[in-house]
């Protein structure tokens, strides 16, 4: 809050809360329409459409990532309880 800005009193703090409440319930239901969408992820043809096309690709970069984090984590407990 700047110097120029004064505090509100309660009752323009509840007002502000309440507009607040009824413009976001107004952009509500096109949310809702939008996350019941379906997603556009490109799929393969052939395995039912439920798998996309880099999902083994980032199956093994995903593994890679955790093993490599797991080996770092123990190298730094190690270092930090040797040294």
């Amino acid at each position: 809050m700047t110097k120029e800005e004064k505090p509100l009193s309660r009752a323009a703090y509840r007002q502000q809360q309440t507009q607040q409440a009824e413009s976001t319930k107004a952009t509500e239901p096109l949310r809702r329409r939008e996350a019941n969408q379906p997603s556009r992820h490109r799929t393969h043809g052939d395995s039912g459409g439920e798998e996309t096309i880099a999902s083994p690709q980032l199956k093994k970069r995903l593994n890679w990532s955790i093993g490599i984090v797991v080996v770092l984590i123990v190298l730094v407990y190690l270092v930090l309880f040797f040294v």
